[in-house]
């Protein structure tokens, strides 16, 4: 019985193979391309420019790296209580509250991108890192997210809660985020990523500081004879925190409710 189950497997996934090839092709081809240096094949050298003669390349990948995960950190933590508020708490006006975030999330970045540089001008945080952190730490597509995540929490499990404290830190701590951990995880994947890659909000809020650019920006201006390397390394993070949490991203799929 196991041999008709197995081929049957085999069958649907041929059809992926020549899609798996086609998305993993360009991403092989920069691998290999990475080892090449000056004609030589195979090499490190793209990866000794980089990392020890050039110097500068780990500046910008750790301003990345520091500014991604500070940005993930923050948005989770703001995120997620507001998810929670919108999802179990009732309150006068909470439902256009809610709305008002939904299109908010559904705004482009040109349409913000006015507000949030004269709030950080009028606050004195043009050109520093301030101005890269603070406005995708506050993100309604991750309020909203959590929203979705917390509806699937039984309202029971958080009454029975009450009875044992009146904290809502506690209740938060350790009835409601086991509960949505793994979909914590999951957008934890999704505000990195888009932390990574940030290019509009450096070009508009530090154009003046180029010593706090993260890699994505400086990437497109270092010599042509390492971008291959460089390109490599810049992959890394994002594909370490993907491997590490994979079963997350797909075990959050499970708490997702679509409805309003």
């Amino acid at each position: 019985m196991k041999k008709p189950i197995k081929r049957k497997k085999l069958t649907a996934l041929l059809p992926l193979f020549p899609a798996a090839v086609f998305f993993a092709g360009p991403v092989l081809a920069l691998l290999a391309l990475s080892f090449r240096f000056e004609g030589k094949f195979p090499t490190l050298a793209q990866y000794g420019e980089l990392l020890i003669t050039n110097y500068t390349f780990l500046r910008f990948f750790w301003n990345s790296l520091l500014y991604a995960s500070i940005i993930t950190v923050l948005c989770v933590a703001i995120s997620f209580p507001l998810g929670f508020l919108f999802a179990k708490v009732r309150f006068p006006g909470r439902d256009a509250l809610f709305y008002v975030y939904v299109i908010l999330m559904m705004l482009p970045f040109q349409t913000t991108v006015l507000p949030n540089y004269i709030q950080l001008r009028d606050f004195g945080l043009l050109n520093t890192p301030y101005a890269l952190v603070l406005p995708l730490a506050f993100s309604p597509f991750a309020v909203f997210m959590f929203r979705q995540f917390t509806k699937s929490l039984s309202s029971d499990q958080i009454d029975n809660a009450l009875l044992d404290t009146s904290s809502v830190l506690t209740l938060l701590r350790h009835v409601v985020f086991p509960h949505v951990k793994s979909a914590a995880a999951a957008m934890a994947v999704i505000i990195f990523c888009e932390s990574w890659n940030m290019v509009e909000p450096v070009l508009m809020f530090a154009a003046k500081n180029p010593q706090i650019h993260p890699l994505s920006v400086t990437l497109g201006d270092l010599p042509q004879s390492v971008s291959y390397g460089a390109a490599a390394v810049y992959l890394l993070p994002i594909v370490f925190l993907f491997m590490l949490l994979k079963d997350s991203l797909a075990s959050s799929v499970e708490l997702f409710r679509w409805d309003t």
